[in-house]
This record gives structure tokens, C-alpha cells and sequence, in this order.
């Protein structure tokens, strides 16, 4: 692979081709630039770049992500306020559609005591957005800047990451809002668990960073998984519950254990005389368990549980002064096994991602 370097982190546009007398035969005539009329040629492989290689282009990439933050809302009124209006639009209509038509209903979150579908459909559905989103939008990193591939050697998976990074900004502002508005409600323990929202967060940004290596590179190639990737994110979306609560497929409590509330059974799907939980089934989706995680520490303020029980203290109230059970073990939708599994996705899939992605980016010049 050739590469055309001309200072650490920066980028030199292609020297102008000297004049040898016009086109070779004394007309004078000046020849067009290289830039416009020549691509270049990876000829050969070279090893992957080293971390110390990615650091000579952190200025590079500093100013990738804040391209693509400055361009988001260029010459919008509004401005980085539709950050926030989006989701809250889609949150009013899921509101109206889900819990008002549908009458389904939130369960109350153990122990915050919240029982509101907006904050439970905002906590799952802003991470859901900022991974759709990381993905969708890194897949035009690399036809969008066809010239500067073309021009010279970079990392270009600096191209997608830095799409990616601009995506965690706007979603670190979504999620403060959200933290301040549970806060408000009443989970202040949400504040006790920020440092483990923050680590699902990073996770969910590398396995959205490892599909964003795939399907970017496989845009180049194919230009239908832009086309298809919007059919599929929808699909996905709904088969992850955020719209609607988990124990409706999976099952488990649904309501105030110590106001009456209903054990949910499991819904089944019988296929060619077995019958599979669909529960079981949601939660072979990593981001069922990202969404579930999220939903444990912002809406329920409680952490994953060791075996899908979790056991709380239960505090003396004016109505009833002495309880008579210290100790409440409720059903949890997600173990510390659960996020071990996310996790590991993650990690797979950034690892798959980076090792498609050097595959095949020495052809990307020739196939932008």
C-alpha cells in the first residue's frame, strides 16, 4: 500500500503535475490537475497501523468529529435544540400510540417507585437511537469524503470512528437531560449508578463502532445496504423493548409488589410443537440487554442482579410502622450475565468490524 504522508496528523492536497511544455508536444498548454484526473493505487499491504500511529492523527481526528459536529445543524435555527426534539417528539407519539390507544402499561420501577412510560421509553429508547444512529450515519463516512481518501494516506477507519464520536456528544446531552428528569421524579439513585451508565455507554459505543467498520466499508461495495439498513434498524428497534415494557414477552412483574401487583406470565411461541419463550428469544438480542441495563439504573434505580432476583430492605411507611418482611426479593429483567453478554458482543463485533474493514479498505480508492 502506498501512503503519501506530509506531517503528523495533517493532510496535503495532491501536488499539481509539473509543466513539461503542455502535453508533450510544445503547445504550451497547461496540463489539468492530478487531483482531477488521477486515483491512487494501493499497491501493497501494509501492516495494520499502530496505536502509536493513531496517535499522530488525534489532531486529524479532532477535527473529523467537529466537521461533522459543525455540519449537523448548519444554517438551522434551532440548532442542537433538535437533538432533543426529536426524541421527544417520538416519545409523544409512542405515548399517545403505546400507552394511551394500546393501554399498555409501565411497570413501576423497583425501587424508585417511578411509574411513568415516558421516562421508561426515554431511557431505553435515547441509547437505541445513538446506536442506530452511529451506524446509519458512518455508512456515508467513506463515500463522503472520496477526494481526501483519494488525495492521501490516512487511517480511514478515523472516517466512521469519528462519525461515531460526534453521535457520543449529542447523546452525552440527551442523557443528562434524562438524568435530571428521573432526578426529578424521584430516582435519586440514578446519581449513585451514573459511573455505570457511563460504562454501558461506552460499551454500547463500541459495538456500535464495530458495525459502523461493517457496514460503512460494505457501502462502498454495495450501495443497497444503505437502502437496507433503514429496514433493518426498524425491524430491530421492535424487536427490542423499548416501546413497550420486557414483561410482555418475557414475563415477570408488573406493578407495586406491595400493592397487588401481577406476575406476568411469559408469552410462548410454538413452533413445530415446542414452545419457546419469547423472552428467551428477545434476550438472544444484545440490545435487549442494553436497553434492560439502562432501564435498571435511570428508571428502576436498582443494579443487575447476580440471578434475576434482587432483594431490597423494606422501610417503615405511616400506614404500616412495623412491617412484618424486612427483606422483598422482586424478579429483575437483567443479571450481571446479561451485561457479560453484551459486553462480549461488543467486543466481537468491533474485532470482526476492524478486521473487514483493513481487509478491504486498500480497494477503496480504486472502488470510490
Amino acid at each position: 500500500m502506498s501512503r503519501t504522508t506530509s506531517g503528523a496528523g495533517s493532510l496535503e492536497a495532491w501536488p499539481e503535475e509539473p509543466d513539461n511544455g503542455g502535453n508533450g508536444q510544445g503547445d504550451g498548454l497547461p496540463k489539468r490537475s492530478r487531483r482531477n484526473t488521477t486515483t491512487t493505487t494501493m499497491t501493497a499491504k501494509t501492516a495494520p497501523p499502530s496505536l502509536r500511529e493513531y496517535s499522530h492523527y488525534k489532531e486529524l481526528f479532532y477535527n473529523l468529529t467537529l466537521r461533522d459536529l459543525r455540519s449537523k445543524y448548519k444554517r438551522s435555527v434551532i440548532g442542537w435544540g433538535w437533538s432533543m426534539i426529536n426524541p421527544l417528539a417520538n416519545m409523544l407519539i409512542y405515548t399517545i400510540v403505546f400507552s394511551m390507544l394500546l393501554h399498555i402499561h409501565p411497570p413501576e420501577g423497583i425501587p424508585s417507585g417511578i411509574n411513568n412510560y415516558a421516562l421508561m421509553l426515554l431511557a431505553a429508547m435515547l441509547p437505541f437511537n445513538f446506536f442506530q444512529g452511529s451506524v446509519m450515519e458512518s455508512m456515508g463516512s467513506l463515500v463522503g469524503n472520496q477526494n481526501l481518501i483519494q488525495k492521501t494516506y490516512f487511517p480511514r477507519e478515523l472516517l466512521p470512528a469519528a462519525t461515531v464520536a460526534s453521535k457520543v456528544v449529542s447523546h452525552l446531552i440527551e442523557m443528562g437531560l434524562l438524568l435530571v428528569a428521573v432526578v426529578a421524579w424521584g430516582n435519586w439513585r440514578a446519581l449513585m449508578y451514573l459511573p455505570f451508565v457511563v460504562v454501558v455507554m461506552i460499551v454500547v459505543m463500541i459495538f456500535g463502532l464495530g458495525l459502523a467498520f461493517l457496514f460503512s466499508i460494505g457501502n462502498v461495495f454495495y450501495r443497497d445496504i444503505y437502502h437496507f439498513s433503514g429496514i433493518f434498524f426498524f425491524l430491530w428497534m421492535f424487536l427490542t423493548p423499548i416501546a413497550y415494557p420486557f414483561y410482555i414477552v418475557g414475563g415477570g412483574l408488573n406493578g407495586n409488589p406491595m400493592a397487588g401487583a401481577v406476575i406476568q406470565s411469559p408469552t410462548y411461541l410454538h413452533v413445530l410443537g415446542h414452545a419457546l419463550s419469547l423472552g428467551s428469544l428477545f434476550k438472544l438480542n444484545p440490545m435487549t440487554d442494553a436497553v434492560l441495563t439502562f432501564q435498571a439504573f435511570l428508571y428502576n434505580g436498582q443494579l443487575p442482579s447476580s440471578s434475576h432476583l434482587v432483594k431490597f430492605a423494606v422501610a417503615p411507611t405511616p400506614a404500616d410502622p412495623h412491617p412484618l418482611a424486612t427483606f422483598l426479593v422482586v424478579h429483575s429483567n437483567v443479571s450481571w450475565g446479561d451485561f457479560a453478554y453484551l459486553v462480549a458482543w461488543a467486543v466481537v463485533t468491533l474485532a470482526i468490524g476492524l478486521r473487514v474493514f483493513r481487509k478491504y479498505e486498500a480497494r477503496l480508492p480504486e472502488e470510490l
